[in-house]
This record gives structure tokens, C-alpha cells and sequence, in this order.
């Protein structure tokens, strides 16, 4: 999160409210993230587009906007890639759209049938939401909750096939998994042959791993920026390299 000012990402396809909310955000003390040409952000695509630059600490999405992909396909973009506080605005009190919102794990969402829109409600919202990013930030810097498996790494190296193939269904167990711990991660469907589309994230202790379900290029966006993609099968953390050489030999 910002030292200085925090980020808000605001989509919305009513102007008049889109307007309303930059200036109260602004007066609040946010950076309103923008476009080039000071247009309404008011679809998936123009959040995509921008999120590629910008990472928002709060982002204000209304559930009715243009294209084919609404706020909450947003929101569930911006969860799976960012630890930004996610609040959804609707002018649709339904049972659909409220389950939807559980389902990404909004942190709030604002019913905008009011005229003019309850801004205050929606503040008190962010308000009691906002411990939650310090949360996330403060996670994100130290580590991150993967759902995984804990093996041996060295009986894993030498496993047969039938032992590989009980391997590669990771149990759904949140452990925590501290960056500096960890010191590479590979495909793990290169050592198994199988394509679960799997990864093992090898620590530290050189004994102990964790196996987990994803691609290397899912991993990528959760890991800080000093863990670099070496190949096609290996994610290394630069802070355990000691010395490289020729034919990309690795010491930790």
C-alpha cells in the first residue's frame, strides 16, 4: 500500500455517479486511478487494461457495467491477482448478485437505490473494511496462505510412478508459506509425467516441500517481484542464489 495516498479503482457506467465518486475520493485524500483521456472507466476490459499498471488498494465496482463480463467477474479478477478491498455497488437487491459477491469474497457490498447515492454508507463500508488490506499487505510481504501437501522432497525426487501419481493430488490444507523459505519452484508434472497441472515449491530445509495445485504462470502473480522465471519448469528466488555458472547451474 501506498506510503503517501492510497490508490481506489472506480468502474462505473452512470457518469454522473462516476464523477460524484472521483471527487469525493479525491477529497477523501485517494489517487483515483484514471484513463489517458479522463473517460469514464465503465467495463471489464478498461479495469483490465489499466490493472496491467495500476494495482488499486480499493476498488469501487459497480455490478451493471458495459460488455460481456459484469463487476463481479471484475472483482473475482482483481481478487485472484491483487490484495485490494473490493466493494461492489448495484441497484439490484437480489439473492443472485448478494451469493455471487460471497463466491469472490467482496468486502462489501452497496445497494445505490438511493437519490442521490448514499456516498457516507458507502465510506462507513470501506471504513470498517479497510484493516483488512493492512492485513493482506502485510501478508503479502512476508508470505502467503497456498493450499498444498507437505512431502519429503528427496522421496518425491525418487518416487515410482505410483508414488508420484498419489502425489499429485494436493490436499486442500491453507498452510502458510513464508517468501523467505521458500527457495524455487518447479512443475511438479515434469517429474510425474501427468498433467494435474501441479507445482512443488521446494524450501529452505532441502528436505521438506509442499505440492499445490496451479501452473507455474499462476504462481508467478502471487510471488514478489524477486522470484524469477528461469524456464519453462523452474521459478527461482534470487535471494537464495549464491553463485550461478555456466549451463545454468544453480547453488543455493
Amino acid at each position: 500500500m501506498s506510503a503517501s495516498k492510497r490508490t481506489v479503482l472506480i468502474v462505473e457506467d452512470e457518469y454522473l455517479l462516476y464523477d460524484e465518486l472521483q471527487e469525493f475520493f479525491t477529497e477523501k485524500g485517494f489517487k483515483v486511478i484514471t484513463k489517458s483521456d479522463g473517460s469514464a472507466i465503465d467495463s471489464y476490459q478498461d479495469a483490465v487494461d489499466l490493472l496491467k499498471t495500476e494495482e488499486p488498494d480499493v476498488a469501487i465496482l459497480d455490478i451493471e457495467i458495459k460488455g460481456k463480463k459484469d463487476g463481479i467477474e471484475l472483482a473475482g479478477y482483481i481478487r485472484d491477482h491483487f490484495h485490494s478491498l473490493v466493494i461492489l455497488l448495484t441497484g439490484h437487491n437480489n439473492y443472485m448478485n448478494i451469493e455471487r459477491a460471497r463466491g469472490v469474497n467482496a468486502d462489501g457490498f452497496v445497494l445505490k437505490i438511493e437519490k442521490p447515492f448514499n456516498k457516507e454508507q458507502l465510506w462507513a463500508t470501506i471504513a470498517l473494511a479497510l484493516p483488512k488490506v493492512k492485513l493482506r499487505q502485510l501478508r503479502k510481504s512476508r508470505g502467503e496462505f497456498f493450499k498444498v501437501r507437505e512431502v519429503e522432497v528427496n522421496k518425491t525426487a525418487k518416487s515410482n510412478n505410483n508414488n508420484a501419481r498419489d502425489l499429485t493430488d494436493p490436499l486442500d490444507i491453507e498452510t502458510f508459506i513464508a517468501w523467505d523459505t521458500i527457495t524455487y519452484v518447479e512443475s511438479f508434472n515434469s517429474k510425474t509425467g501427468f498433467g494435474n497441472n501441479n507445482i512443488l515449491i521446494h524450501t529452505v530445509s532441502g528436505k521438506k516441500g509442499y505440492v499445490c495445485r496451479g501452473t507455474l504462470s499462476e504462481i508467478a502473480l502471487q510471488l514478489p517481484d524477486y522470484f524469477v522465471r528461469f524456464d519453462q519448469s523452474f521459478i527461482v528466488n534470487l535471494h537464495h542464489i549464491t553463485a550461478k555458472g555456466r549451463g545454468s547451474s544453480l547453488r543455493r
